[in-house]
């Protein structure tokens, strides 16, 4: 049921140092104060009078000091300084929606607003209204710059947002789309610092910094811009100039807010509340599922693969690059099949037996497996009005954008229309390389995940796996191709029967470059058929930064347990409360045998018990939990 109760107060006054507007999320866990002054209480700087700034609280534990806002433009004078409040409005919003999929089955969207209304103090006396929400989830804000003299063209070149942490808080840093995680104090952040930032206070306040709704706006990073000098500051650090004409609109800056490193996965879905509700009329053709890749990109391969995919519930097939020849040249037309060309030389494969596409397509349909094509950018941008509609007709289901360009204003609305046009002719999309999500999905469904992440294509041990539950999937759907039979991949074979359960991604590609082979008949995969990709529920039951996580996830009745542990061995607990009080249940527990087997077992559960499990170093376990019939 929809509720939204609305409520205006405007006020007027003349802001002097120390002044406070506060707003608190509906649970009033949450404060944001917004302040108004000429020096920053803990770091002692100094600025012009009449500097906006905000502070964050979570149960009266600081979370950001007075941090500084506003920003530079060109062409124009610059907006942070010489600002008073000439309005504040004030709105509470109560809601609640149904996603096409998700972690959960529905999602609340219940926040207290507060538009506060600045003017410049000198000519030409223009306004800068910021925006901010406060969810029981977390916090977010952004600027909106009105249509009026003075910003007729806006030109944004440097965003001044900061992040002042109080003392002894940690942050983990990332650089590059595929790349680990460090923990590290904020003036020690690189620049060019990824999105999202998990950040630990020293009174145990959790956050994850992210942005959302960056439509027609530059990708963000943060940097520590002053050094040990401010050693506990973070600034925005924009990929490139934000341009408007008439006004602008920045993209949300957000924060989820928790007092366990779990709840700020649990809470990822504040970035879909801060984008527009699905713009797609008919969502029945929206199917997420997993996947599996073809790497010999033949008819002879792609046959026996979907023969195992029926058997195992496995959703989809994807022929990534060369199948239509040299990806990464303009010249390589994506409507037409040269898998028998070598994707690098372009000269032809010995005895390859060729790949009859629309055969392949087919026989899938029969068997109810879907294919999936890989275009690199380069395609894309040249092809994309020709082959989305072609595809439609051959019966593709998705796309596979590669190596995109991302950062650049110009990039961001690119992808944004491509993923657009693609449903107009109904293709469901995995943008891989360096897209990273920002709730766009809400508005588009059909773009099911994006990879953004260092996953099993860069074979990493335990220990960074047990970061991601913390890191990137704070901020939504990762492809991380957990994989199973490739003897490369360091952790242990239990450790990877988990990954589906506790990396979120509605195209969940559970092998990557594994031909098809004994390996895939192992008894422990029967954990993997029939997995499902999206929940009606998801719990984060216990774990540490970097050291272990446990996560359930309910789909119907069903419920799906994963742990996973570093590279230390160690004894856990699952607590069985989340399970329906006085039902019975059975489960089959999968754990580790000796020499790298798993083993299996059935046992019965109910919501009272406790299980203790030891995890060998780089293990984990998981469950499959039924009702009791």
């Amino acid at each position: 049921m929809k509720k939204l109760l609305v409520f205006l107060l405007a006020t007027l006054c003349i802001l002097t140092t120390g002044f406070a507007e506060e707003l608190r999320s509906p649970d009033g866990r949450i404060a944001i104060q917004f302040t108004m002054g000429d020096v920053d209480a803990t770091t002692k700087a100094y600025y012009p009078d009449g500097t906006p700034y905000y502070a964050v609280t979570y149960d009266g534990k600081p979370f950001l000091l007075p941090s500084r806002m506003g920003f530079e433009l060109s062409g124009t004078a610059e907006i942070k300084h010489y600002l008073r409040l000439v309005g504040c409005e004030r709105t509470e919003h109560r809601n609640s929606w149904k996603p096409v999929y998700g972690e959960q089955e529905q999602y609340p969207d219940n926040y207290n607003e507060m538009v506060v209304r600045l003017e410049e103090r000198l000519y030409p006396h223009r306004h800068l209204l910021i925006r901010f929400r406060a969810y029981d989830e977390g916090i977010a804000f952004r600027y909106e710059i009105p249509d009026e003299k003075g910003f007729e063209s806006v030109t944004l070149t440097r965003e001044l947002t900061e992040f002042t942490f109080p003392r002894n808080t940690s942050v983990w840093e990332s650089h590059g789309h595929e790349g680990r995680y460090y923990k590290v104090y904020p003036y020690e952040v690189r620049p060019r610092c990824e999105l999202p930032l998990t950040c630990l206070t020293q009174q145990g306040v959790y956050g994850a910094l992210m942005e959302a709704g960056n439509h027609h706006y530059p990708r963000a990073y943060v940097e520590a811009p002053y050094g040990r000098s401010r050693a506990h500051t973070l600034r925005i650090d924009l990929r490139g100039e934000a341009k408007s004409t008439h006004g602008m609109t920045t993209a949300w800056r957000a924060i989820t807010l928790s007092d366990t490193p779990g709840g700020l996965m649990e809470r990822n879905y504040l970035l879909y509340n801060l984008n527009e509700p699905c713009k797609i009329a008919d969502t029945s053709w929206i199917k997420p599922g997993t996947a599996m890749r073809d790497t010999e990109l033949s008819t002879p391969s792609a046959l026996r693969m979907i023969d195992y995919c029926a058997s195992m519930g496995i959703s989809y097939v994807i022929f990534d690059g060369g199948w239509y020849g040299k990806p990464n040249d303009h010249t390589s037309d994506p409507a037409l099949v040269r898998a028998q060309f070598h994707p690098v030389t372009g000269a032809p494969k010995p005895n390859h037996p060729g790949l009859d596409l629309q055969q392949v397509i087919d026989y899938g349909k029969q068997k109810g497996v879907g294919i999936f094509l890989y275009v690199n950018r380069e395609g894309l941008e040249r092809y994309a009005d020709q082959i989305f509609p072609l595809y439609q007709k051959w019966g593709i289901k998705g796309i596979k954008p590669g190596f995109v360009q991302v950062g650049s204003q110009e990039w961001q609305e690119w992808i944004e229309r491509l993923v657009a046009k693609a449903a107009e002719y109904e293709l469901l999309v995995n943008i891989h390389d360096a897209y990273r999500p920002n709730g766009f999905s809400r508005t588009y469904p059909n773009l099911l995940t994006q990879e953004g992440i260092h996953g099993n294509e860069q074979v990493p041990n335990a220990d960074h796996n047990v970061m991601l539950p913390y890191t990137r999937f704070t901020s939504g759907a990762g492809d991380y191709t957990p994989g199973y039979t490739r003897d490369a991949l360091q952790p242990k074979h239990i450790h990877r029967l988990a990954l589906p359960v506790l990396y979120y991604s509605p195209a969940q590609f559970l092998f990557w470059i594994e031909k098809i082979n004994d390996e895939h008949n192992r008894p422990e995969l029967e954990f993997w058929r029939n997995i499902p990709t999206t929940w009606d529920e998801t719990r984060f039951l216990s774990g540490n930064i970097g050291e272990y996580a446990i996560v359930a996830r309910r789909k119907a009745s069903t419920w799906y347990v994963g742990g996973i542990t570093n590279t230390q061995p160690r004894e856990v607990e699952v607590d069985c409360s989340f399970l329906t009080p006085g039902v019975r249940y059975v489960a089959t527990l999968y754990t580790e045998g000796q020499n790298d087997t798993v083993d299996s077992k059935q046992i019965t559960l109910d919501a009272k018990q406790t299980l203790r499990l030891p995890l060998q170093s780089s293990g984990g376990f998981t469950l499959k939990i039924t009702p009791k019939k």
